[in-house]
């Protein structure tokens, strides 16, 4: 009998400790909307000065709670002259061709910014190799023991911001390539067997990549890496192994925004330093229901006064340069006065930076009878901030500037009002 009770509480004993480290692995796990699961696996430390009494180079890996792991991921044993630096290496399951960016307090390595690309693990180890794992490094400041970190994730489809066409003499030493994008793009050369381009450029909450297409159409891809920085600024190295220069008939240059932000809180630091970690998920950019509506700031006119007539606003971002812009604004246009009689004013902003005469000259052509104005200044940050990500875009508010909804179709327009008279949730 005292061996069975014996072997019971063994078994519950073992079955409570299971359970512990599933919950415990759970609090390092973001799980986002479109199925993608992140899991922060292990970290430890990536500087000289940390490791140098690990003398047998068999350098302690620990979860981001500080309890210590015998199976750490990556077998990788490098190390940094940079103080108080640290080797992350998460997970990703769910998901294919997503992008990251790591944010810390000072950045990693020997880079002294604050934003690092994430790539893919190099050396796995056992048990490991069938899973999808990422590393980067990030620095912390010396009397910390525990951290947060961020990540930005981009999941959405790529959208080419510039094209060049590349003549056979033009030479890394006769051509730099200026872009609208605000990136300069030295001109491809031939190292080797390798395919090798510069590309400086703006830091912007985008993940971007520079595409190559050759003469049949086939496009070969380069993320890039680090190799230099300023104040706002980034310089990538892109390399295409095993490709021929001649072969190259056009060059891309492509972007997607960091559409996810994952903030894991209470790192721990050092191994057996005990913290409990917590995960936030955020969307940065989407006007979602329920939220404010930004500042008017870098628009003129500023509206601000439109959204204190005690109704409804209807706001419309759009390109007088699209076909689908047009057409959305001549529709507002004509029910205008029906959408006024429920109490919805209606505004409309041009989403692109052109002359203000052909805004105003193109408003009184189409008989425009609502306020139109234009995005000024920082575009791209303003188009961000309103949650902008497709021409049209149309956003509804309250009377005090609550979001309603945001990204829906105009044939959606009388259902959404509907349902807010009558308190409903939108879905």
């Amino acid at each position: 009998m005292k061996r069975c009770i014996l072997t019971v509480v063994c078994f519950l004993a073992i079955s409570a400790c299971a359970a512990t480290e599933e919950e415990s692995k759970e609090e390092f796990t973001a799980r986002l909307p479109d199925g993608t699961v992140v899991e922060l696996v292990a970290l430890r430390n990536y500087s000289i000065g940390d490791l140098e009494q690990f003398k047998d180079r068999n350098y302690p890996w620990w979860r981001p709670d500080g309890t210590a792991i015998v199976e750490p991921p990556d077998t990788f044993k490098g190390r940094t002259s940079s103080p108080r630096t640290y080797w992350f290496v998460i997970g990703v399951k769910e998901g294919e061709g997503h992008d990251f960016k790591a944010v810390g307090p000072y950045g990693g390595g020997l880079s002294y910014g604050r934003d690092l690309t994430v790539q893919p693990v190099r050396q796995k180890a056992k048990n490991f190799e069938r899973d999808d794992l990422r590393y980067f490094s990030l620095r912390f400041l010396p009397d910390q023991k525990q951290g947060d970190i961020e990540l930005g994730l981009a999941t959405g489809d790529w959208k080419v911001t510039d094209r060049w066409s590349l003549e056979p003499d033009w030479t890394p030493y006769n051509l730099t390539i200026g872009s609208a994008d605000q990136i300069v793009l030295r001109c491809p050369e031939q190292v080797g067997s390798d395919v090798v381009a510069e590309v400086t450029q703006i830091v912007t909450e985008r993940a971007t990549r520079l595409v190559l297409f050759d003469r049949d159409g086939n496009q070969y891809e380069s993320g890039g890496s680090i190799r230099g920085e300023g104040v706002g600024l980034l310089r990538y190295i892109h390399r295409f192994k095993n490709f021929d220069r001649k072969e190259v008939e056009h060059v891309e240059f492509q972007a997607r925004p960091y559409e996810y932000w994952i903030t894991f809180r209470n790192i721990s630091l050092q191994v057996g330093h005990e913290t409990r970690v917590a995960v936030d998920i955020k969307q940065p950019g989407a006007l979602l229901e329920g939220n404010s509506l930004p500042g008017f700031d870098n628009i003129d006119p500023d509206f601000a006064a439109a959204t204190n007539r005690g109704g409804t606003l209807l706001i419309c971002f759009f390109d007088m340069n699209q076909r689908p812009s047009r057409r959305c604004i001549g529709d507002l246009a004509k029910q205008a006065e029906q959408l006024k009689e429920k109490g919805v004013a209606v505004v409309a902003i041009q989403a692109s930076k052109i002359s203000q005469n052909s805004l105003d000259e193109w408003t009184k052509h189409n008989s425009i009878p609502f306020p139109v104005g234009m995005i000024a200044r920082k575009e791209e940050i303003t188009c961000f901030t309103w949650g902008v990500r497709s021409l049209p875009w149309l956003i509804l508010a309250d009377s005090h500037s609550v979001v309603i909804a945001g990204g829906f179709g105009l044939s959606e327009l009388d259902d959404k009002i509907r349902a807010a008279k009558q308190g409903q949730r939108l879905p």
